[in-house]
């Protein structure tokens, strides 16, 4: 009841709601959804066609024998192979079913909508906020829809065309030290390197600049296919933020997913 109340309880938004509207009933979807549903490749057979890295990792394989530090990794061989690994998830996803269907970028929409808000509440809208991993962009354009006409996306594999996301490394940002009111990602649990994807993000915010991570919970079986980290306790990854970080704003448990916005840089 919470995430509903949280989702109608303020101002209507109306270019936002408009386009979530346009999401959801738009055959063949919407924007540049609707490139991506044109893409699907009926061709395609996962077991036949899939990359030789897949082989290897998948849901139950590819793992770490043992855990670090309460952290199941990947046992990738190299950086270049988790590059090559994190890449895939998009290209299969659209050769398969075209991307997510309009019902999921819907409901994607609603929780980024419910988290965004907070920032609508603490920047300006010309702060400059940086999405990480962020795909085909929905999580950009929830936040453009708010008035963040600064906001812009990166991901390892964006898809050809993407008028929101530009390649990038979450792990090695391009951004110059103390540059950024924000970051957002969804994608902890694809990082290479926990602690020094967190402290990537810590040096690329300036000193009062506010970070939200969306980040899985019921980890402890491991995680899906494309998951590069899973974790035996949430709240240890809330403990690694604020080693570097100094004030919790906000944290909610909703759904299957924990999110926690800290700000402010640790001295």
């Amino acid at each position: 009841m919470a995430y509903f109340r949280d989702i109608f309880a303020v101002q209507p938004h109306p270019a936002f709601w408009t386009k979530t509207f346009l999401h959801l009933v738009t055959p063949g979807g919407y924007g540049y959804i609707r490139k991506l549903r044109a893409r699907r490749d009926a061709s395609y057979v996962h077991e036949r066609d899939k990359h030789e890295v897949r082989h290897k990792h998948h849901g139950a394989g590819g793992w770490k024998e043992t855990k670090e530090d309460g952290l199941l990794k990947r046992d990738y061989a190299s950086y270049e192979e988790y590059l090559t690994h994190q890449k895939l998830k998009l290209d299969e996803m659209v050769k398969m079913k075209g991307g997510f269907s309009n019902f999921d970028i819907f409901d994607y929409r609603l929780k980024f909508y419910v988290r965004f808000r907070q920032f609508a509440k603490l920047l300006p809208s010309d702060a400059k906020i940086l999405c990480c991993g962020a795909r085909q962009g929905t999580e950009v354009e929830v936040l453009r829809d708010l008035g963040f006409t600064n906001a812009r996306g990166i991901d390892l594999n964006p898809g050809e065309g993407n008028p929101l996301v530009t390649v990038g490394d979450m792990m090695h940002l391009e951004a110059a030290d103390n540059s950024l009111d924000a970051l957002y990602t969804n994608c902890v649990d694809h990082a290479f390197d926990l602690e020094k994807m967190i402290a990537e993000h810590s040096r690329v915010l300036k000193p009062d600049g506010f970070l939200l991570y969306d980040v899985g919970i019921n980890m402890e079986e491991g995680g899906g296919p494309f998951e590069a980290i899973s974790w035996d306790r949430t709240e240890d990854i809330v403990v690694r933020l604020l080693e570097k970080f100094r004030s919790v704003i906000r944290i909610e448990r909703e759904r299957q997913w924990l999110w926690i916005l800290v700000q402010g840089k640790q001295a």
